[in-house]
């Protein structure tokens, strides 16, 4: 993992942070905060198969309450770029402590990912969260081996909270083309 000298050191050229700022970092981290807008799923059910409408709500500045049982998916103020490293993103023991949890299974980028992080952000209480407050952090880890492919899939550079994309999964490749 890398150390905040090493951050330092591997900025702009393998690790490009929009929005940062020494204050921002920690021994071993870069900090990152929760931009003013989520999406919720608005169908009863969810279908893998399907493109799953959501709807956008906005966090004002006085806060919103997360309900226990619902997903929120919500995205950083940071756009991030990294090159021979690969990014992890961990909560804050301060807010897993209050029972909430921003990342359900997503928590490592890839090579050469570069856009916001989408948040899958859960709660076990009722919890009122505030635009711009500090969400999560990111760690490094260096890449060992083949560092010439890149990642170029379906979320790269994207700067808005994003829904599952696997029902492009499951489209026939000639369907794709149309």
């Amino acid at each position: 993992m890398l150390s905040r000298n090493e951050i330092i050191a591997n900025y702009p050229h393998n690790i490009d942070i929009y929005k940062v700022n020494e204050d921002t970092l920690g021994e071993n981290y870069l900090n990152v905060t929760l931009a003013n807008d989520l999406k919720v799923y608005t169908e009863p059910f969810l279908d893998i198969k399907k493109s799953n409408p959501t709807q956008k709500i906005l966090i004002p500045e006085e806060g919103l309450v997360l309900e226990p049982g619902k997903l929120y998916l919500g995205r950083t103020n940071e756009y991030t770029k990294t090159y021979n490293f690969v990014p992890l993103l961990g909560g804050i023991d301060k807010l897993a402590a209050l029972g909430m949890e921003i990342h359900v299974t997503a928590g490592f980028g890839d090579h050469g990912f570069e856009g916001t992080w989408t948040l899958e952000i859960v709660c076990t209480y009722p919890t009122k969260v505030y635009p711009n407050m500090p969400i999560g952090r990111l760690y490094y880890f260096p890449l060992i081996g083949d560092n010439s492919i890149e990642y170029k899939g379906k979320y790269l550079g994207q700067v808005k909270a994003t829904e599952s994309r696997i029902e492009r999964e499951y489209v026939p490749k000639l369907e794709r083309r149309k």
